[in-house]
Parts: C-alpha cells; structure tokens; sequence
C-alpha cells in the first residue's frame, strides 16, 4: 500500500476524503457535539471543587507526617529503654538462650562468594591469630588488620616456609565484635572468622561461626552450609576433615546440641552430622582432635566446676573416654594426638593443682589403645601459670610442648606474668624445661593461645595477641618468632 505523504496527493485534510469509513464515524460524532458557553457561576464550581481537592491532600499529608514523626520518637524511646539488639535491656547480663531454637539441620545453601582477590604486601597492623602448615613449604596465617577505623580479618600465605609473605585475601562483612581484647571467647559469633585449617596449598578453611573454603590457595572462598548453627573447630589430617558444630549459641556459650560431621575437603558444603551429643552442662569451647584415622572432640563447660569427658567418634557413636584413677575423679583436658608416630599415641593432662606460686601443676597421662585405657606418666612434673586456656602438643612419643595463656577470663586470679607459658618435654612427659625465647624476644604477658604440633620437629605457639608466633623445627629445643610483615 503507497503512502500518501509520499506520492504527492496527501492534502493535510481527514482520510475521510478518500472515503475510509472509520474517519467517517468520528467525523460524524464531532459533529453532532454542541458546545456550552461557561457561565461565571460554573468556573466558581470548578475552583471550589479544586481547592477542597488540594485542601484534602494537604491534610493526608499532615496526617502522614505527624505518624511517621510518632513512631521515630517511639523508636528513640525504646532505644534509650532497651537497645534494639534482640531483647537484651541495657545493665543486663547477657547469657546463651535456653531454648532450642535449631535442630542441626544444614544451614542455608552457600549463596556468599568472597570473589578472586590479589596478593598484596602484608599490612603494617597485622596480628597473628592462627597458623596453618598446608605442606609443600606453603603457611597460611590468619590474623587481623586495620581497616579503617575497623577490624577485619586477614589471610597471607608463605611458600617458603615463613620466610616471605603476602596477604592474600581480605574478608569484609564479618563480625569482630568478640574477636579482639583482652577476653576473647572461644565460641565466636556467627559471622565471624578467626581460625584457619588447610588441607592441601590449594584447599583450606577459615571459621570462626562461620565457615568458608577455598580451593585456590586463598585467592577465593565459598560460604559453605552445614550442620548446626555455630563452627566450633575444625581439623583435618591426611585429607580427613572434621568438622565440630553447635547450635544455640550466643555471646560464647552454647546450650543446644553439639554435631560431629565428617567431610569431603573437594566439596562445598557439609550434608549431615556423623553424630550428635546434648552436654550435661553449657558449654564455652570445643576441640577437634584428628589422627590416624581416629576422632575424638572435646568440650569446655563455662562452670570450671562442671566436667565434660572427651569424646571419641565411633562410626555414628560417640564414646566416652574416662581418665584413669590417677587423675583422682578429674576430668582429661587438653587432649592431643602424636604427630610423627605409626601408630595412634594419645596425651592429656588432668587433676590441676594449685600451687604457691599461683601456677598450676598437672598430671599427664598416656594413651597407646585410642584412649580405652590410659596410664600415669607423671604428677606434677607439668607446671603452667594461671593465664587461662591450656593446649598441649605432642611430637611423638617422647617430645611433648604445652602452653599456657589467653587472651582467656580464669576462675582465679591470673598470673601476672607470662614466665613458664611455654613447657617442653624430651623424655616424654616425665619431666619439663620453660622454653628458651629467641634473643632479644620475652614470653608473651598473657601466654600462648593454642600450641599444636605440624609433623617432623615443627611445633607452633600462637599468642594472638602480637603480631608474629612461635616456631620451632627442633622439637622445642630452640624457637624462633615468625613475624609476616615485611
């Protein structure tokens, strides 16, 4: 069909012309309309109608203004009551719920990716926090840097043993709210992130409640769903990965159940518990031990007169390991697993003892059948100041380290200095010798986190609170501290 604008007989008049029946019908009802003159009576109408109209809409205005100023000033009420922070009122202590509010189903499929970050130099404010020997010369450190006028955390690698270093990833978003002072929970918030476990150079695991993996040596990480609401530990020893988990926690207590789940290190996320246990009591930590083909948790009750026996994973069975009558009715504590023998060596302590000199003293006793049946190596040849947690590591069967130290809250008064937090054995467990510190370097005044032995002669003693560790290659003969900043 032509278009008349374009041949040339369009003439600017209706297509009725060209006699279109469509054009025809509206021509006619434009036609037959008449119009009215508007008297002076009518435009008075029309402008009282309009101004009752504005007037209405004035007023909806005014009437939304003046309830959305109520409800602010409600708000700034109840802040100045209570706080909006969960119910918690202002002067009230805060302590973990008591109602069970999960059931250690998987948390939410992963949906956070902490996207492919590039090494940078490690930042002048960085403070060791925990320490990973993923093999192959290759370390990973997690620890904490300013950011802002914040803290975040912050993961570096070495290839070299510790001698050079690169930060590798920076993690933004979490919660370090418990993360730093003086006073530092082992149960972390949910969001947090405050240790790291690496499986291979190129697979690993930073947790604190939360828990994330990377399989690109640190450059990337996937949050990873699990059983259970909040990440206890995590450990992992030639590719057997554990995972330690509770639900119904808050402000670094948990009341609920605990969950054991073993899991493929290639995969992103953790299905079902292998087990599950309710502890008599509420709990303020948990640890993961991992040898031999063998696990075995422990739990920390929040009431230092509680006691929790360790716990051995059978199949989907949790055993209880009891500790012998040398340890007088007491509880193990700081179990640990022999790094460098054939077969499964464990070592715990028990029975502290106050002394004069407001250390305490402990039995160490020894386990060659997976802790079925253990025997007394000695009593009170172990000697720790009071400074809080206790962490143990052993070798093999002769060469045996244990620290002492925080930042940790004690039931007594502390210590009030770090001397003898670090403790070495070379004939196996019978008697100890303080740590020489390297020249020129003093033991930490609030002691040593966690010490745990990497395999061969190499030990590891975290302070947290500093910005380097201790190492030693030797078996605790000799240390040296492994500063990450350049």
């Amino acid at each position: 069909m032509s278009d008349e604008r374009t041949s040339g007989r369009y003439d600017g008049g209706e297509p009725s012309a060209d006699h279109d029946p469509v054009a025809r019908f509206f021509a006619t009802a434009r036609a037959e309309v008449r119009e009215d003159r508007a008297t002076d009576l009518d435009w008075q109408r029309i402008v009282r109608g309009a101004r009752r109209t504005s007037r209405r809409r004035n007023r909806l205005a005014l009437l939304s203004s003046a309830a959305v100023a109520v409800l602010a000033i409600f708000a700034v009420f109840l802040w100045q009551q209570d706080g909006i922070s969960d119910g918690v009122h202002r002067g009230e202590a805060v302590v973990g719920a008591t109602d069970q509010v999960v059931t250690g189903e998987p948390t939410s499929a992963p949906s956070s990716v902490s996207a492919q970050q590039t090494p940078t130099a490690v930042p002048a404010s960085f403070d060791t926090w925990s320490v990973s020997n993923a093999g192959q010369s290759t370390l990973y450190a997690l620890g904490s840097q300013t950011c802002g006028g914040d803290t975040c955390p912050v993961l570096l690698r070495s290839n070299t043993s510790g001698e050079k270093w690169n930060a590798v990833h920076r993690f933004t978003g979490t919660d370090v709210s418990a993360a730093t002072g003086q006073a530092v929970p082992r149960i972390q918030p949910v969001r947090a992130i405050t240790q790291t476990r690496f499986a291979t150079p190129q697979t690993g695991y930073v947790f604190g409640g939360d828990l994330w993996v990377t399989h690109d040596a640190g450059a990337s990480f996937t949050k990873m769903s699990h059983p259970g609401q909040t990440v206890l530990d995590v450990e992992i020893n030639q590719n057997q990965a554990v995972l330690l988990s509770a639900d119904n926690c808050g402000q670094g207590v948990c009341n609920g159940p605990v969950y054991v789940s073993r899991f493929d290190p290639a995969k992103n996320s953790i299905a079902t518990a292998d087990a599950e246990v309710k502890p008599s009591t509420q709990i303020s930590g948990g640890t993961v031990v991992v040898q031999n083909g063998q696990a075995f948790i422990q739990l920390t009750p929040s009431d230092p007169s509680s006691a929790v026996a360790p716990m051995r994973l059978d199949d989907s069975t949790l055993t209880r390991v009891d500790a012998p009558p040398a340890c007088r009715g007491a509880s193990l504590q700081a179990l640990t697993a022999a790094t460098n023998t054939k077969n499964l060596l464990l070592f715990a302590l028990c029975d502290p003892r106050t002394t004069a000199d407001n250390h305490l003293s402990y039995t160490i006793v020894r386990s060659d059948d997976g802790g079925r049946s253990w025997r007394s190596i000695s009593v009170g040849a172990l000697k720790l100041p009071r400074l809080g947690q206790v962490s143990l590591a052993a070798a093999d069967s002769q060469h045996l380290v244990a620290s002492a130290g925080g930042p940790r809250e004690t039931s007594g008064v502390p210590a009030s200095s770090g001397e003898d937090s670090l403790m070495v054995s070379n004939n196996g467990g019978h008697g100890f010798g303080a740590a020489t510190p390297p020249k020129g370097q003093q033991l930490p005044g609030t002691g040593f986190d966690w010490t745990a032995s990497a395999g061969a002669g190499i030990v590891y003693a975290v302070p947290r609170t500093t910005h380097g560790f201790w190492s030693t290659t030797d078996f605790g003969a000799s240390w040296s501290v492994i500063d990450p900043r350049p």
